[in-house]
């Protein structure tokens, strides 16, 4: 934990810089560039929210992850409301130890209902992605989310959402998980992240909390803490993730 403070110190150390160059692309960015920066928060740390990609655009991200593990993601928007993805994770990538390469993933979300000023935004999804694969048993350690439901709210203050539902990571065991998420954007170019996932048994709820800084409106990194105050048997880790969103060329 001390580590990730010291990176998140340094990366808001950066912010000012990070804010200007944010300002800076605004300036020269078109109008579909506009678009692609207010699509940027389909996501907390790992919980989803309602948000999804814009029709015509897509989004790929890199998640380094403990011992050298790196887990990359690509979505697409082919339709309007309807995100489709692909995810890859490799054990050991970075590091001295033998790579592994555990099994894709799939990603679906289906963006609901658009919500109003008092009724949240919904989406329902599919999310086939683990955490922290175990070689000795053959399961990851935080389960898939699996089917979703999530709604996504804006309350007290601008910026300001709430983010809250329930998955079923395996349909024939038919064990119901909840989540609840907050992301803030403080500034255009820094959002702060806290949520509780995995609410089902005590010992086994997770709180993640990190901070996503824009580098440019299409492109944003996030440094987290993932299952905060436990140990590293049970999945505690830093993380960091490179974001990108970018339109189709037609």
């Amino acid at each position: 934990m001390k580590r990730f403070f010291v990176v998140f110190g340094v990366l808001l150390t950066l912010h000012g810089w990070g804010l200007a160059a944010t300002k800076e692309g605004q300036k020269k960015s078109t109008d579909a560039d506009a678009d692609t920066e207010a699509s940027t928060m389909i996501e907390s740390v790992d919980i989803p929210t309602a948000d999804i990609l814009d029709a015509g655009t897509y989004s790929t991200s890199f998640r380094f992850y403990s011992e050298g593990g790196l887990m990359s993601r690509l979505l697409i928007a082919p339709f309007r409301r309807i995100n489709l993805g692909l995810s890859f994770d490799v054990q050991r990538l970075i590091g001295s130890g033998d790579p592994h390469m555990i099994n894709p993933a799939i990603h679906l979300k289906i963006r609901a209902f658009d919500g109003t000023d008092v009724l949240p935004a919904l989406a329902l999804g599919y999310d086939g992605q683990g955490y922290l694969y175990q070689e000795s048993t053959k399961h990851f350690l935080h389960d898939r989310r699996g089917l979703y439901f999530v709604g996504s709210h804006e309350i007290l203050l601008p910026d300001l959402e709430i983010h809250a539902g329930v998955d079923v990571p395996d349909v024939e065991d038919a064990k119901v998980f909840g989540f609840v998420g907050s992301t803030y954007r403080i500034t255009s170019a820094f959002a702060f992240l806290l949520e509780y996932d995995n609410i089902r048994k005590a010992p086994e709820n997770r709180v993640n909390i990190g901070g996503r800084f824009w580098i440019m409106p299409s492109f944003n990194v996030d440094v987290a803490a993932r299952n905060v105050g436990r140990k590293g048997i049970d999945g505690a880790e830093r993380i960091v993730r490179l974001n990108y969103v970018g339109n189709f060329p037609f």
